[in-house]
């Protein structure tokens, strides 16, 4: 009864060799991490000329002028981007009935930062799309060998239980009776389930690394000039016009990643561990750790695209203004 006592064993090893498995990262996974980062930082903050360089992130400007002739999401992207000065300067020389020109002047000299501004924006929004599709390249590799071994195990599966009951049923018109074809039966019926079963529980893994991680600086709420910067952090983080409870972008982000169970049921083992994971530099990812990440970049890639939408708003108004006054 050998074979019965050796079932065991060769069932725990196959599980163990079938089940869970850890590839070598490519070297393209750390080459095309380099190409996701955008331009140096200090670029990036640098102002168009020392008069435009905000005194302080809480310094009040007055806007009476500005807040007349254009909407709140208006007036709050040109407040979050260091815009408001021009506008409410732009503002007061319409409403003075200022000579053209004169107009003209600042408004060609706003119409030109906003196109900084938007350029800085594309900018961060093409670095975190290049993040998102680096997990979702990793992920196609690891689903695409996953797929392969859990049709393999499934095919082997079914093979051992056919031969199984061939040489069952032959053995038994051989002899007539014996144990020998109960034994291959019940070998050949476990293989049989073994293969079948662990093909539903193979995972495969690989080192994944993230050096320059946005989730981090996003989770941690401290601002990082690496990452972010400082128009982008406080559009994040300071009280969105579009929310009537105040909450910030970041405030909803967080809240978002909590509900979905991105991280896992709070204060668990497995939340902790993804933390680690998710918010650090880097580690050994499976194709649902590379997904969650991928839809929080994706969560935090549609937030910088508000940005967008609200510079194309105070952009719009400008020259919907300009238009009118041309047909005057």
């Amino acid at each position: 009864m050998w074979e019965y006592r050796w079932c065991p064993v060769l069932s725990l090893l196959l599980l163990t060799a079938g089940c869970i498995s850890t590839l070598p990262p490519p070297a393209t996974t750390y080459s095309f991490d380099r190409r996701c980062l955008s331009v140096s930082s200090e670029l990036r903050s640098l102002p168009v000329s020392e008069g435009e360089q905000r005194q302080a992130p809480n310094t009040s400007v007055e806007k009476e002028a500005a807040v007349t002739l254009y909407s709140p999401i208006a007036i709050h992207i040109a407040d979050v981007m260091d815009l408001l000065p021009l506008l409410d300067r732009m503002a007061e020389l319409e409403m003075e009935h200022a000579t053209p020109v004169d107009i003209d002047r600042v408004r060609r000299k706003l119409v030109t930062r906003l196109q900084l501004a938007t350029l800085e924006v594309s900018g961060l929004v093409a670095e975190i799309e290049c993040e998102v599709q680096r997990a979702d390249q990793v992920q196609d590799r690891l689903k695409d060998i996953q797929t392969t071994r859990t049709t393999s195990q499934t095919i082997l599966g079914v093979i051992f239980g056919g031969l199984a009951n061939i040489l069952s049923g032959g053995i038994g018109m051989a002899t007539g009776a014996g144990d020998a074809g109960n034994i291959v039966s019940v070998t050949g019926g476990a293989l049989e389930v073994l293969f079948g079963t662990s093909a539903n529980f193979t995972k495969v893994r690989q080192e994944f690394s993230h050096p320059h991680n946005h989730l981090a600086a996003v989770w941690d709420g401290s601002h990082q000039s690496d990452f972010f910067s400082q128009r982008a952090w406080r559009f994040l983080t300071e009280p969105s016009v579009r929310d009537l409870e105040g909450h910030s972008l970041r405030d909803v982000m967080l809240q978002t990643w909590q509900e979905e169970g991105r991280l896992g049921e709070p204060g668990s083992v497995r939340e902790k561990e993804r933390k680690e994971l998710l918010f650090g530099s880097g580690g050994v990812y499976d194709s649902e750790h590379l997904h969650v990440r991928e839809a929080m970049l994706q969560q935090l890639e549609s937030s910088i695209q508000l940005m967008h939408q609200e510079l194309e708003t105070l952009l719009r108004e400008v020259l919907m203004r300009q238009a009118v006054e041309e047909e005057t």
